[in-house]
């Protein structure tokens, strides 16, 4: 049992100093995971809201629409809009729309002859047989002008309050950087802890509440297909939620075996001295993690780290699968009304219909199943794109063309920093006079960048539209300059605390 105990002692302190360290490392990194874990939590205990069901009558039409009830929801309306008439093929025509809060819920195109009278519209709205607007509106005749009615009925009686957890939730994703500083510090600390024999039974304690931690995550992430890769590693690592569960149920019962044999653990040193270690560890470890915050990781282990072939990364090796291999199962139906069905399965690797129908006399009903045989190979690079303001256009091949150039990264305009922001318009002008490309890549909405751009006066480069995900992973600065050679290579990165002279940037793009 002493060996047991001495062997899992090693190994839960190296392996919780690793994971520790690998975190501290990347503290940006680690608290967009936790950020994202929040906002799970917070969306999935969010109040079921009931839905409004609405019928709309006209003419011997009837259309019903069914909304849920936002949770900042306070009034329904509706809004009946019609269109002037116009006389053509010996007839008059008008067309009525009817719009709730701005969507379109019912279009009818009305019919009339010269001296036909128009009927009502009625509009009828329900919350769970509880009748919330009863609404008609006489619409124009031919002779009349075009009409809008409206009508509004007030539902916040309605709207269900979430729980405190939602609001602790939401609260909590304002200090997830100072969360992911704790917890990796308590990981590497507890690591260390273990590892000297400090207060074996209050440190195996805090092994297992931290443990269970890390498994109900993983387990929350696994179960429901939340969070698809849990960051215990950070990107040194990558886990998928169901290996990193099993990971964690693996140490669980290393963690276990000191618990049960914490006899046989002595301390290395006295209680005293044991508590000094700690403490300088402690201030070596946050410091380190506000070191890498402020500037970049020391250990780089994003897919655009310096060296990084980028448009390589966004390549499938040969031999790996390009797409991927689905086997989906149609219903038809007999033409003929004898109501005959068939299967036929489509194989998308082989592009085939089996059986062979005749399609004369077979019509398509539905698709009864569609199966995942075998999944695609993902490039590490996969969302790498430079988008124009309305998305319609990839202009990523224009960025590969010229030999080298500045690319500036910035996640979140609205939260960018002013002093880099400035700098890299002053390096963007010389660079851009030197015949050079000057790349600016974001992912803030369009509206935002037009009064980031008019704030600061930026004419010396234009941007473009990426992922926000993808854009975190180019680099965790916000902005970040990244000097990209031999068309697709990434030479050097740059922090938005560190951004060079232009005379440093032509000498690393020699």
């Amino acid at each position: 049992m002493r060996f047991i105990v001495h062997f899992s002692r090693v190994l839960i302190g190296l392996l919780f100093i690793l994971s520790g360290l690998i975190k501290l490392n990347d503290p940006t990194g680690f608290s967009y995971k936790l950020d994202e874990y929040f906002t799970v939590f917070a969306d999935d205990l969010e109040s079921e809201q009931d839905s409004i069901a609405t019928t709309i009558s006209i003419d011997g039409n009837y259309k019903k629409s069914i909304r849920a009830i936002g949770k900042n929801d306070s009034a329904y309306s509706i809004t009946v809009s019609q269109s002037p008439w116009t006389y053509s093929d010996s007839v008059f025509s008008a067309t009525v729309n009817v719009f709730n809060s701005g969507s379109l819920l019912f279009t009818h195109r009305l019919v009339a002859d010269s001296g036909s009278a128009i009927s009502d519209l009625q509009v009828q709205s329900y919350i769970n047989d509880n009748d919330i607007l009863d609404f008609r509106t006489s619409l124009a005749l031919v002779e009349g002008k075009p009409s809008t009615a409206q009508s509004e009925a007030t539902i916040l009686e309605y709207v269900k309050p979430d729980s405190w957890a939602v609001g602790l939730f939401n609260w909590l994703r304002n200090y997830a950087l100072f969360m992911a500083i704790f917890v990796s510090w308590l990981e590497a600390i507890l690591g260390f802890a273990i590892l000297i024999g400090w207060q074996p039974k209050f440190t195996i304690w805090m092994l297992i509440l931290i443990t269970v931690f890390f498994g109900f995550l993983t387990l929350y992430s696994w179960v429901y297909d939340k969070v698809t890769d849990c960051g215990c590693f950070g990107d040194a690592l990558p886990m998928n939620p169901e290996e990193s569960f099993y990971k964690n149920v693996v140490i669980g019962v290393f963690v276990l075996l000191l618990w049960f044999g914490r006899k046989h653990i002595k301390p290395i040193f006295s209680n005293s001295f044991g508590v000094k270690v700690l403490t300088v560890l402690s201030l070596l470890l946050i410091g380190f993690s506000l070191y890498c915050k402020q500037y970049l990781p020391v250990v780089d282990f994003l897919h655009y780290s310096e060296g990084t072939d980028i448009r390589a990364g966004m390549q499938v090796p040969k031999g790996e699968r390009a797409s991927d291999h689905l086997q989906t199962t149609y219903l038809y139906s007999a033409k003929d009304g004898s109501g005959a069905t068939i299967h036929v399965v489509y194989d998308s690797d082989k592009n085939t219909f089996e059986p062979k129908i005749d399609y004369a006399k077979w019509s398509y009903d539905t698709v009864l199943e569609e199966k995942l045989l075998a999944k695609a190979y993902e490039p590490p690079i996969h969302d790498f794109a430079f988008y124009n303001a309305d998305q319609d256009n990839n202009y990523i091949d224009d960025f590969w063309l010229k030999e080298k150039k500045l690319l500036l990264v910035l996640h979140d305009v609205t939260k960018s920093n002013p002093k880099a922001i400035k700098a890299a318009r002053e390096i963007a002008k010389q660079w851009t006079a030197d015949g050079n490309e000057f790349w600016a890549l974001t992912a803030s909405p369009k509206e935002d960048v037009e009064v980031f751009r008019h704030e600061y006066q930026i004419s010396e480069f234009e941007f473009y539209y990426g992922d926000n995900t993808n854009l975190k992973s180019i680099i965790r600065s916000n902005p970040g300059l990244l000097l990209i050679t031999d068309t697709s290579v990434v030479k050097k990165v740059w922090p938005a605390t560190r951004l060079p002279k232009y005379k440093k940037i032509l000498k690393k793009s020699e």
